[in-house]
């Protein structure tokens, strides 16, 4: 049994997938892998229309809306994989072009806040008198009178999903009432210097095209770093993210060994 679609979600938005699948009125499964967490979710369609999605403990549109948000890990569709089950009755050109719409909503998102172990605190300001919060505005505003907490921390503590917290808390941010906490900027550490990712990336590029600068950057970003402040302490880690981003076993295996060598030069 063959994929038809397979790769990275390094090079394509699961949204631009879905586009291009309901497009040529597939059937199949769309499933989905997150890296970092091993998180999985499926998007099933049939003759091109999307009906059934499931991420979790999540079904259908909350599935969905979950699931178009993933940058980072792997995709494959099968078109033998199919379903009876139907948790999904928008038409498929509104709920992409829903879905289109938050997407883009959620890159200012994850601009703002680009770790969700990142720890955030009240700033003491008042309000906007422009600004209306809501219920769960005020609920996850209120718990930083315990003091700094992180997307991940309060998801947990409020029992609510992190892509909702952090949605929030974004606004808050806006608004100029919670801010990076102390606990939460990054402690001064060695970081690597410019020319190791000049070199870094001239050697991928060899060894997998243009795509190796995207593929660096996104991997940086996971960790909620830049090129200008990677500590060095993470560069076997960034190895290993951006190696598992190659899928060709020769070309993987060359690049860590080259790697290797770089590291014990940086000691």
């Amino acid at each position: 049994m063959a994929n038809v679609l397979s790769g990275s979600l390094a090079y394509i938005e699961v949204i631009g997938i879905l586009k291009l699948l309901a497009s040529g009125d597939r059937d199949g499964r769309l499933y989905l892998q997150k890296d970092e967490h091993m998180e999985t979710g499926e998007i099933y369609l049939s003759g091109g229309r999307i009906v059934h999605a499931v991420c979790g403990t999540y079904l259908g549109e909350p599935a969905f809306f979950e699931l178009i948000l993933w940058n980072h890990g792997k995709f494959a569709f099968d078109p033998e994989e199919t379903t009876a089950q139907k948790t999904i009755e928008k038409e498929t050109g509104q709920i992409l072009s829903e879905g289109t719409q938050q997407f883009q909503a959620w890159q200012k998102v994850r601009h703002l806040i680009p770790s969700f172990a990142l720890k955030f605190k009240k700033t003491g300001q008042e309000a906007p008198t422009n600004v209306k919060l809501k219920g769960k505005d005020w609920e996850v505003l209120n718990a930083y009178e315990s003091g700094e907490h992180s997307v991940s921390e309060l998801a947990r503590s409020l029992n609510m999903r992190e892509i909702d917290v952090a949605t929030i808390m974004s606004s808050l941010i806006d608004s100029g009432l919670i801010e990076v906490g102390a606990s939460g900027r990054p402690i001064t550490k060695e970081v690597v210097s410019a020319n190791f990712f000049s070199n870094l990336e001239n050697e991928l590029v060899q060894l997998i095209g243009p795509v190796a600068s995207i593929i660096i950057d996104d991997v940086i970003e996971g960790f909620g770093e830049t090129r200008m402040s990677f500590p060095k302490d993470k560069v076997p880690s960034l190895v290993e993210g951006i190696s598992n981003e190659i899928y060709d076993p020769a070309k993987q295996v060359a690049f860590q060994q080259l790697m290797i060598k770089k590291i014990k030069l940086m000691k």
